[in-house]
């Protein structure tokens, strides 16, 4: 694939950050990256403005001091979450990613010859989940970089930690995973106006895709979600989701 002179320049820049900062322990990183995302906090006035108005629409309650805190703390999560797509194989290495009631993920698999969905959302480091890879291989959708090099870089990546990434709206290679025994994590809390839900005590709309997909291919779907812990993710299969298709 041929490059664009800017795309090589970003991508290559990256990449010698990422190598340098490589020399580190990942306690200095996780550091590192909370501060790169504080420092977006500061710099997209838009943003801010958004997250802050989102907040104290969730939590009226809270003083302005407790929305200005929980917004810096969730640009500083972020901030780890790019992190964790850069450094996914060490991060999920060596005791990095725990992994709670890995039974339940066990038990959607018995039995099972296809793949078995997870629905989860952009929540902490969520794409440790690959640590299941030993389970099963795993998959997960992402939106592509407009810079196609940063792109390739980041696919490669993650699967060195084991992710193999699914492009959205790319129906063939989701369509062959789901036919597959493997298990795809779903992130479900992007824009969408499909369904109508009440989310903090407010009607909102919220994504159909995972519940369709596992109707249509007949497959199970898992809870789960990631958080982080100091320097450690944990990563939470919560529940089995029962879904039945109703007549109307």
């Amino acid at each position: 694939m041929a490059y664009k002179l800017s795309e090589i320049i970003v991508g290559g820049f990256i990449t010698v950050i990422r190598k340098v900062l490589s020399f580190f322990p990942l306690k200095v990183r996780y550091s590192f990256f909370e501060n790169l995302g504080l420092l977006g906090y500061y710099l997209i006035k838009k943003r801010r403005k958004l997250t802050l108005d989102n907040i104290r629409q969730a939590f009226p309650e809270k003083s302005d001091e407790e929305v200005v805190r929980i917004a810096k703390e969730s640009y500083k999560t972020m901030g780890k979450m790019v992190m964790t797509s850069i450094y996914l194989e060490e991060i999920t290495s060596n005791g990095n990613t725990v992994l709670e009631n890995e039974e339940l993920m066990l038990k959607a698999c018995e039995n099972n010859e296809k793949a078995v969905i997870i629905v989860s959302l952009h929540l902490g480091g969520f794409e440790a989940g690959s640590v299941m890879r030993s389970i099963r291989k795993f998959y997960a959708v992402f939106r592509k970089q407009k810079n196609k090099k940063l792109n390739d870089l980041m696919t490669n990546w993650r699967e060195k930690g084991g992710l193999h990434s699914i492009p959205l709206r790319d129906s063939d290679t989701l369509n062959h995973a789901l036919r597959s025994k493997t298990i795809i994590a779903l992130a479900s809390d992007h824009h969408a106006n499909d369904v109508e839900i009440e989310f903090f005590g407010r009607k909102a709309k919220a994504v159909s895709g995972p519940v369709l997909l596992g109707l249509k291919h007949k497959v199970p779907l898992v809870l789960a979600y990631a958080v982080f812990e100091d320097n450690i993710i944990k990563v939470v299969n919560k529940k089995i989701l029962e879904i039945e298709k109703k007549k109307i």
